[in-house]
């Protein structure tokens, strides 16, 4: 007679103990979180990395250094063009003048709102026989400093050149109610002009 134990192959028996093995271990199965998993390093290749952000106003700075260099340099130029005009050197002059407004013209190209540098794009303009050009670059000066003497000084000459004599006294009456020195070389080049003579090529 066959024993009840006999009656369980033991394939059926192999796959029980499997099953069992198999379950959740009881800290799972009774709600227990899983051990913690590290998430991984923060540490990321350079290569794949973002690239950092410029520094605005560094960049802003250097910009507005080169400006000024570039008037610098500019001014410097019309100097030695004033000088030559003095000494009758049209021709020399005017070559100086026109590169002098090649350093201006890029500097407000860097720096817009340097009305230093609009101004004497506009002086510039006006010796190289550019008035449109020189009234504009003076607005332009003007709106950005309203209060600049220099730049209503060359726009009385620039009106002078132009035959504006009523436009150029304005410039002078400007000058003369701010107390400014600029007001004696724009009164000077007016009484010329008034007298027979042609607006001034020389240092104004």
């Amino acid at each position: 007679m066959i024993s009840r134990r006999s009656r369980f192959p033991l394939p059926v028996l192999g796959g029980f103990i499997c099953l069992t093995l198999s379950l959740p271990s009881s800290s799972f199965a009774s709600g227990s979180p899983p051990s913690k998993v590290e998430p991984p390093s923060s540490s990321m290749p350079a290569s794949i990395l973002p690239p950092a952000k410029p520094d605005s106003a560094a960049q802003a700075a250097e910009t507005r250094t080169r400006a000024k260099q570039l008037y610098e340099k500019g001014y410097k130029m019309t100097k030695e063009a004033k000088a030559d005009l003095e000494k009758g050197k049209d021709k020399d002059a005017k070559k100086k003048f026109e590169k002098a407004l090649k350093e201006f013209d890029q500097a407000t190209q860097l720096w817009p709102e340097l009305y230093e540098a609009w101004n004497m794009v506009g002086y510039t303009s006006r010796k190289t026989g550019d008035l449109k050009r020189a009234f504009a670059a003076y607005d332009r000066a003007l709106t950005l400093s309203p209060d600049y003497e220099e730049a209503h000084e060359y726009l009385g000459e620039a009106y002078l050149m132009s035959g504006d004599l009523k436009r150029a006294k304005e410039q002078l009456d400007w000058l003369k109610a701010h107390n400014s020195e600029e007001a004696v070389q724009l009164e000077a080049s007016i009484k010329k002009v008034e007298a027979g003579g042609s607006a001034p090529k020389g240092g104004w």
